[in-house]
């Protein structure tokens, strides 16, 4: 499931993700906030939430959010990877120097951090 966060400014896309992820879903919830502040503001801050596993991601939700980078791509600016998997977090980082924009990653307990860096 992912739902949007609200208490963040409205330059910022927020959403959590937890159990399993749709494709109907991301596209719906992530993929409609992500064109509205890119058209709206030029340039995206996002933060994600993750409780759950990539595992839960289906495969075309994992797609769409590939496509959805890309479409994007000189729109990022900042975002922040929120989750407890290092092993996720460490990939992030990877990408860090490949994409437009900056990559920070946090452990959940480090959450409101994140939110203060995105926002």
């Amino acid at each position: 499931m992912v739902s949007l966060m609200n208490d963040f400014p409205d330059h910022v896309v927020a959403y959590r993700a937890s159990g399993k992820i749709k494709k109907d879903e991301y596209e719906r919830v992530v993929m409609t906030r992500v064109n509205e502040v890119a058209d709206r503001y030029g340039k995206i801050n996002f933060i994600v939430l993750l409780e759950t596993d990539m595992q839960n991601y289906s495969l075309t939700a994992f797609i769409d959010y590939i496509k959805i980078s890309f479409k994007h791509f000189s729109k990022w600016n900042r975002m922040a990877i929120v989750s407890d998997q290092r092993w996720l977090r460490k990939a992030y980082e990877g990408l860090s120097p490949l994409v437009h924009g900056e990559i920070r990653c946090y452990e959940v307990s480090d959450f409101e951090v994140a939110k203060t860096w995105v926002s």
